[in-house]
């Protein structure tokens, strides 16, 4: 009797070993999955600090993950996983460009802040609604003062002097923010825009979209276009 219950315990033992490795066994392979491989260039110099561990390059560098890619003259990187970027700083990802003054990178979050006459550039697909794309690309720009920016998702916040232009569509705001999910861009604060037949808003909020001439405003509305005045005399004389 106690070698079958010895020979019991042991295969519940190996039951339940296998039963937890099968629950870990998932987790572990996502973990090894999730690693992405950074790769950092420079053409002039790469100084290593093991004690702080922090690395710079000067240099023409270059940091591409994913499908990111940033350009500078000069990056400090923190424990490979913030790098300050510096002198002629450009993100490129496909349809956007964003420059700055000073970038920060947070690598492992997919995220940049960039900060001073910041210029995001994006190649929007036109919308057609009832219709079958015709994938025409409309170019819009943004521009602040600073932009923190998800390169996961693309939607970014803005703030300071934000611009948004499409084609003859202009607004402008004291910060906004933008989802890539729904095209749109909330502006927020001091709004105004014009629309492209000449049209001018005032109000505290707009839904400016990016893929076609589509503006939303609210609070305080105050809409203002010109007509043309009719000079005809249609009195009779004589």
């Amino acid at each position: 009797m106690c070698v079958i219950s010895g020979l019991g315990s042991r295969k519940v033992r190996i039951a339940l070993g296998l039963a937890l490795f099968a629950l870990l066994a998932p987790s572990v392979l996502g973990a090894e999955a999730a690693k992405e491989k950074v790769q950092v260039t420079a053409k002039d110099k790469v100084t290593v600090d093991l004690d702080t561990d922090v690395t710079v390059f000067e240099g023409s560098v270059r940091i591409a993950y994913g499908d990111v890619e940033i350009m500078a003259e000069r990056a400090e990187v923190k424990e490979r996983k913030t790098a300050h970027l510096s002198g002629n700083v450009k993100l490129i990802q496909p349809d956007v460009v964003l420059t700055g003054e000073v970038f920060t990178a947070y690598i492992n979050e997919k995220r940049v802040v960039a900060e001073g006459g910041v210029v995001l550039t994006k190649e929007e697909v036109r919308a057609n609604e009832g219709q079958d794309s015709s994938l025409e690309k409309d170019t819009v720009v943004i521009t602040c003062d600073k932009m923190d920016l998800s390169t996961k998702t693309r939607g970014f916040t803005a703030e300071g002097n934000v611009q948004v232009r499409r084609g003859s569509s202009f607004a402008k705001a004291d910060e906004a923010t933008y989802r890539e999910s729904e095209k749109v861009v909330l502006l927020m604060g001091n709004v105004s825009a014009e629309g492209k037949n000449g049209e001018s808003i005032k109000c505290g909020k707009l839904i400016f979209r990016t893929d076609k001439d589509y503006m939303e405003a609210e609070e305080e509305v105050v809409f203002e276009f010109e007509i043309d005045e009719d000079t005809n005399d249609q009195t009779e004389t004589g």
